[in-house]
């Protein structure tokens, strides 16, 4: 019984060891310079992002607005000055496996409620902001088709968005972990066999 319980043991110790190699393969805490940039263009994001349908703000520390940047980084009001909030996506795309994403938002910050998207392939996470709201966010997507991209999406177009304050993407080699589990499953499979023959 004992070989069993250490057969189950390591099986699940193997199985869980994909989550524990998950890397980092994109992460932003945009600080990109020191001034604020309202209907901030795509140069102004170090070629990280693109900003489409709309417009977003760039707001850096000690600049207007800078005060809505909670962390020690500049931030990104995701519903730009245009009353039209763009999708603002990563250059980078993603391709096929399974991937952690995180981010810090924070409410506008001017006593409005924000709802929006994040959005990687076909996975998303919605959010409902109230103006003085903090939210560390997470959600896992699952990419099988042609390589994607990161994106949020503020709704409605007021000028005042929710406040984007980091994000991060990590990979998580499931694929790898999976064919551990089951080969300890199996080796407790063939244990079970070899005592009932014998």
């Amino acid at each position: 019984m004992r070989i069993a319980a250490l057969t189950i043991a390591g099986a699940l110790a193997l199985g869980t060891a994909g989550t524990a190699g998950a890397s980092v393969v994109f992460s932003d805490t945009f600080n990109y310079g020191s001034t604020t940039v309202l209907n901030a263009g795509s140069s102004v994001f170090g070629g990280n992002w693109t900003i489409s349908n709309g417009t977003v703000d760039y707001l850096a520390q000690g600049s207007s607005f800078g005060s809505l940047c909670t962390t020690a980084s500049n931030c990104v009001d995701l519903d730009g000055s245009t009353r039209s909030s763009g999708l603002f996506a990563t250059t980078m795309t993603f391709g096929p496996g399974k991937y952690l994403v995180s981010f810090d938002m924070t409410g506008s910050g001017r006593g409005t409620t924000e709802t929006g998207s994040v959005m990687l392939g076909s996975a998303s996470y919605g959010y409902n902001l109230g103006s003085s709201d903090v939210l560390h966010g997470s959600f896992w997507a699952t990419v099988t088709g042609a390589p994607v991209s990161l994106a949020f999406q503020n709704a409605g177009g007021d000028n005042v968005g929710a406040i984007l304050q980091s994000v991060s993407v990590s990979t998580v080699p499931v694929p790898a972990a999976g064919v551990m589990l089951l080969a300890g499953l199996g080796a407790l499979g063939a244990l079970r066999r070899k005592r009932a023959q014998g």
